[in-house]
Formats: structure tokens, C-alpha cells, sequence
């Protein structure tokens, strides 16, 4: 048995794997989903001083308090930026990182600096009370290839998904991220998405036959795919 700890990407809390938990549950793990600030149940918490460094604080604080080690830190989308720096400090509980096609943070830059201006421009336009809005149907369509999406999976992601705090994305990472590099890491590609996985040495990488959102997608074929990584 392992210990799973799950973070979800923009927009999403420890919801969005309601699929996925109790199929890794029956495979024998401990699975331990997270909502981070300004989320989910957590949604009246995020405001204009929730950042990147904020997430990934709830993180580290969500692991030491349940005493958990040799965890598989599983984190998908952006939340790869936040655990990567969660990793980084606790780096002696954390057993291996899974990226679930995930962002990389680059030590000393924010999520917003490795992202071309015009896309930036584009986003500073839709942010209302200083969050960025849950995606519209036309920027999934246009943004995530055949993500696999079903108009019943939209309108649950949209139900309950919450914009995410503008700060995440300006926030840049620590400067040394190098304790998290040095952990064993495995990248997940969906194989749907834009673009390929990160071109990077010691950093594993699997591909999944999925769109973007395999917790909501394929959380079949995803959770045998965790429990296989964590098994190893």
C-alpha cells in the first residue's frame, strides 16, 4: 500500500477526483485528495493574497499535520507548480512526484513568465474580482484538443468549479527547486493534449490515452495507471 496524496489543477478541489478515489481506495491505497485555498470548500478562503507560495504551504501543511511519508504526491495541471514546491520543502516525506499533464515551474520565474505575453493579455482580460473565470466551452474546445469532455462532465466541472486567484499565476517559485528535481518523478502525458510532455533528464514519462481531465475522463484507466506508478 502507498499514500496518495491528489492535487488538482485551476478551478478544481478534492471534488474532482470523487471518480478516481474510491478505485484507488479498492486497489489498496491510501488516497488523500486536497482542496487547496481559494477551492472547492475552501472557495470563501482564496483572496487577492492567495499565490502560488499560499498552495503550495497547503501542500506541505496538509502532509506534515497527517504525519504522512513516502508519499506519491500526484498533481495535475497547474498543480504541478505547487507541488513541485511543496516537494522542495519536504522533500524526506515525499517518495516520488506524479505529474498529471502538469506545468513544470522554473526556479525563480512565475507561471505567468513562462507563458507567451499575448496568451497572458488574453487572460488579464477575462479576470473579474481578481480571479481568472472557470473556461468557457470555446477555450476548452480550442485549447485542449479532444479533451473527452462530455456536455454532463462541463456543466459538473462548471458547478463546482471555482476561478482561480489571479496571484497564483504572478507568484513567482522559489529560486532553488532542486531538492524536488532530485526525487524520483514520473510525468503522465494525456495523450490528447496539445504539444508534448517537458523534454527533461531522470523525469519518467507515460503516456495515457485521455484528454486533459483523465479524474473526470477516464478514471478507470487512470487509477490503474496510479496505482501501477505507485507500486513501483
Amino acid at each position: 500500500m502507498s499514500t496518495i496524496v491528489l492535487v488538482g489543477g485551476s478551478f478544481l478541489g478534492a471534488w474532482a477526483w470523487e471518480r478516481v478515489t474510491p478505485l484507488l481506495t479498492a486497489y489498496g491505497q491510501q488516497v488523500h485528495p486536497l482542496t487547496l485555498t481559494g477551492f472547492g470548500d475552501r472557495a470563501h478562503l482564496g483572496s487577492a493574497d492567495t499565490t502560488l507560495t499560499t498552495h503550495a504551504r497547503d501542500i506541505t501543511a496538509a502532509i506534515e499535520y497527517a504525519g504522512l511519508r513516502e508519499v506519491v504526491l500526484v498533481a495535475h495541471s497547474y498543480g504541478g507548480a505547487p507541488a513541485t514546491i511543496a516537494a522542495t520543502t519536504i522533500p524526506g516525506r515525499i517518495a516520488r512526484v506524479v505529474y498529471l499533464a502538469a506545468l513544470l515551474p522554473e526556479p525563480g520565474k512565475s507561471l505567468f513568465d513562462l507563458t507567451p505575453a499575448p496568451v497572458v493579455e488574453a487572460i488579464m482580460e477575462t479576470v473579474r474580482d481578481g480571479r481568472i473565470p472557470v473556461m468557457s466551452d470555446e477555450i476548452i474546445d480550442a485549447g485542449f484538443g479532444e479533451h473527452g469532455l462530455t456536455p454532463k462532465d462541463r456543466a459538473w466541472l462548471r458547478a463546482r468549479g471555482v476561478g482561480q486567484p489571479i496571484g497564483t499565476y504572478r507568484d513567482p517559485a522559489p529560486a532553488d527547486l532542486g531538492a524536488a528535481q532530485r526525487l524520483p518523478r514520473t510525468y503522465i502525458a494525456c495523450a490528447a493534449d496539445p504539444g508534448g510532455p517537458p523534454r527533461l533528464p531522470d523525469l519518467d514519462v507515460i503516456t495515457l490515452d485521455a484528454g486533459h481531465w483523465p479524474m473526470i475522463t477516464e478514471p478507470e484507466s487512470l487509477a490503474r495507471l496510479l496505482d501501477e506508478v505507485a507500486r513501483s
